[in-house]
């Protein structure tokens, strides 16, 4: 008896539920969401980056031949001034090499000394012979071969004359070089690195190569932050603009900035991988000193692109893009309205199989000709509206952190769907909603209706 009363009773639970699916099939089943309202108000528009800390202004000391470090006069982190002596490098080679130019260019000059004064001698012969030929005193033969002698000795005397600016300038070189062999400071800062050691053969430089960094002087009173802004942004950064700094290492601080350097050449990261990102350097320098800075350190740049003051705007979430034919959609809740109002009465089909046929034919070709319209992706919002979502096509303006300008679509005071997402993932034009939650950010208000 009992079980057949528990079956009995398991028979009208199931009927109730099935009466309850097929009720509710039957209306407007109402998506739980969550709304915003349209509202004015001020937006600021910034584009973040990360970076490094480092010196506006730094030099990296080189040596400009390779030899043996013989003395190292500073220290990591040691302040220095211009003309500071640094390093000194080994020169008993470069002495060498000094004396022998020293000794080419003696040489040199005292072969001009001859050579010119060989170019005198036959200068006077030519001259005179010249004179004697004129008042028919000499040959014409005696005047050609001193003519020739004193071009002779001119060649001669003039490539001795580039044979000794030549060892001079090799001489000068030498000298140079060897006057390089102590090294300076450039400017006044701080070595901020140092690679070197007393003992060590430095790499010099060359047509080919740079040669060894061995020190680092950097001017410590201005520094910047050296960032990578992506293509998709870096349009919307110019020079000048303001910037809010926050170090890793200092928290709870926030330093002023300003935009000083634009790259023009593309930065590739990570080519040919899935990651591939195409950057351009961006340099940003603080407004104050602060002794805290160091070279290095972490740092993270707002960049204020744009602000508006006045103007409505919608959360990000909002936002969403469908595929739509304009037209059709806009002639599909004409319909619709006319339907739910009353105003088209259906009227009772007559036996006339030809003209139903007709009718379902001109349907059909209505039908396709819709379908071949063209459809596009079409930046919009959900507006709430007599408790049903309408898409409205939108026009935005510059973004803020939560909420983007909208130029175009919208009125104030409007309510649009805000959320949740997986409701605005599948969410369709005229499907009934039921606004669960107000969304009080940014640019949120009350939901309407």
């Amino acid at each position: 008896m009992k079980k057949k009363t528990i079956i009995i009773i398991g028979v009208v639970v199931v009927i109730a539920v099935f009466a309850v699916i097929s009720l509710t099939s039957n209306g407007r089943r109402a998506t739980n969401i969550n709304a915003a309202t349209v509202e004015k108000q001020s937006l600021t528009e910034k584009v973040s980056a990360s970076g490094r800390i480092q010196p506006k202004t730094k030099v990296d000391i080189t040596s400009e031949f390779s030899g043996e470090i013989i003395a190292l006069l500073v220290s990591e982190g040691q302040q220095v001034k211009a003309g500071d002596l640094l390093v000194v490098m080994d020169t008993i080679q470069i002495k060498a090499d000094v004396s022998q130019a020293r000794y080419a260019f003696d040489g040199a000059r005292a072969s001009l000394a001859g050579a010119e004064a060989s170019f005198n001698q036959a200068d006077e012969d030519y001259q005179r012979q010249q004179r004697l030929f004129e008042q028919n005193l000499s040959s014409e033969t005696e005047y050609n071969t001193a003519k020739y002698a004193y071009l002779n000795a001119k060649a001669r005397f003039e490539n001795a004359q580039a044979q000794a600016n030549g060892a001079e300038a090799a001489y000068d070189k030498q000298l140079d070089r060897l006057r390089k062999a102590k090294i300076t400071s450039p400017m006044n800062g701080v070595l901020t690195f140092l690679d070197c050691e007393v003992g060590e053969i430095a790499a010099g430089q060359t047509a080919f190569t740079q040669g060894k960094i061995l020190m680092t002087i950097s001017d410590l009173s201005v520094f910047e932050v050296e960032v990578e802004v992506d293509e998709t942004e870096i349009n919307k950064i110019q020079l000048g603009q303001h910037s809010e700094i926050e170090v890793d290492a200092i928290p709870d601080t926030s330093f002023a900035g300003s935009v000083v350097e634009i790259g023009n050449t593309a930065i590739m990261v990570g080519l040919g991988t899935q990651d591939q990102s195409t950057n351009f350097r961006v340099k940003v320098t603080f407004a104050d000193f602060n002794p805290r800075l160091r070279p290095g350190m972490s740092a993270t740049v707002d960049v204020t692109t744009a602000e508006r003051d006045d103007i409505l705007a919608v959360p990000f979430a909002s936002v969403v893009t469908r595929n739509y034919d304009l037209d059709s959609l806009q002639a599909a809740r004409a319909a619709k309205a006319a339907n739910e109002s009353g105003s088209m009465q259906v009227q009772a089909a007559e036996n006339d199989t030809a003209d139903s046929t007709k009718t379902k034919a001109a349907d059909s070709t209505k039908t396709k000709a819709a379908d071949k319209k063209e459809r596009k992706d079409i930046k919009g919002v959900f507006v709430v509206r007599e408790g049903a979502a309408l898409f409205v096509p939108i026009e935005t303006g510059i973004s803020g952190q939560k909420d983007i300008e909208v130029t175009g679509g919208l009125q104030e005071n409007d309510s649009v769907v805000s959320g949740p997402y997986s409701a605005l993932r599948t969410l369709k034009d005229g499907e009934a909603v039921q606004v669960t939650k107000i969304d009080n950010g940014e640019g949120s208000g009350n939901a309407a209706d």
